[in-house]
């Protein structure tokens, strides 16, 4: 009796997963595909060319700001991923777990 819901809640999880989704390659022109990449230019640069005066000053201090945190958040990563007292307990406990 009480494997019903769980059938029912798995099915419910996995329907979603047989729908079809629009060709997306077929959303990128002909011209698209055969154009060259663009140049990458660091955001200082680009900044510093505003004569447009679509990017406002505002914008810059945003965009520099995300660009930051984003720096930021890659050196957390560039990190060991535990300290070296969980990794040394968690090898204990997998010795003791025998594995």
């Amino acid at each position: 009796m009480q494997r019903m819901p769980l059938i029912a809640l798995i099915a419910a999880l996995t329907l979603p997963a047989c729908a079809t989704f629009p060709d997306l390659d077929a959303a990128i022109s002909p011209e698209a595909r055969r154009a060259e990449y663009p140049e990458l230019i660091p955001a200082e640069g680009l900044l510093g060319r505003r004569s447009d005066g679509r990017v406002t000053e505002q914008d810059a201090e945003i965009l520099m700001a995300r660009a930051a945190n984003l720096r930021a958040r890659a050196a957390l990563l560039r990190g060991a991923p535990i300290d070296e007292e969980t990794r040394l307990r968690l090898a204990a406990r997998l010795r003791r777990l025998g594995g």
